[in-house]
């Protein structure tokens, strides 16, 4: 009778562990995000030209997310995700468009910029 009650015990205890995901369970977001890059504008027109070929970037390239699952089953579970803030986008378009690197965007430096993310 003894062994018999052992036996429903293990059996009720594998049962119940199997149908959590875990004894040890973490999940982790990380929003990871840079400083804005900091760029003037030569004119108006080139910021509007600027924010169209960014909005353009933006639309073709998803969010980017990494993700990363650990897992020993019953016994230990481990999520960690990585995502990317607004920022990087922004600073990588800011980094084509400024073909010089000096901090300003021209109206042709905009032009060309906008006008690449639509061949795309």
């Amino acid at each position: 009778m003894k062994t018999m009650s052992a036996i429903l015990t293990v059996v009720a205890c594998s049962a119940w562990l199997s149908l959590n995901t875990g004894c040890i369970s973490t999940e982790r977001t990380e929003y990871r995000d840079a400083e804005r890059v900091k760029v003037e504008f030569e004119s108006d027109a080139a910021g509007r030209s600027f924010y169209e070929g960014l909005s353009k970037l933006q639309n073709q390239r998803p969010r980017n997310e990494s993700k990363t699952d650990v897992a020993l089953p019953i016994i230990f579970e481990h999520k960690h995700r990585v995502v990317e803030g607004d920022n990087v986008p922004f600073n990588e378009a800011v980094h084509r468009c400024d073909t010089n690197q000096d901090g300003r965007i021209t109206e042709v430096e905009a032009r060309i910029f906008c006008e690449s993310m639509s061949k795309r």
